[in-house]
């Protein structure tokens, strides 16, 4: 389960989490993280978009998705 960031800080831009598991969301890659600050799509409002540094390298996050 991921620690939700934004319900106490919706104005946190950055935090530390660890991957715990990287698979496909449909056709995609997908990362499950520990904890996140990216606000998920629901209810009408569009998910966050930012940048994770991985290992050195930026990744895009182009969708965030709460999947159970």
């Amino acid at each position: 389960m991921t620690n939700r960031l934004y319900l106490a800080d919706p104005r946190l831009l950055a935090f530390d989490a660890r991957v715990v598991a990287a698979r496909n969301h449909g056709e995609h890659p997908a990362l499950v993280l520990d904890r996140s600050a990216f606000y998920p799509e629901g209810g009408g409002q569009p998910a966050d978009r930012g940048t994770l540094r991985i290992g050195g390298a930026a990744v895009r996050v182009l969708d965030v998705q709460e999947v159970e």
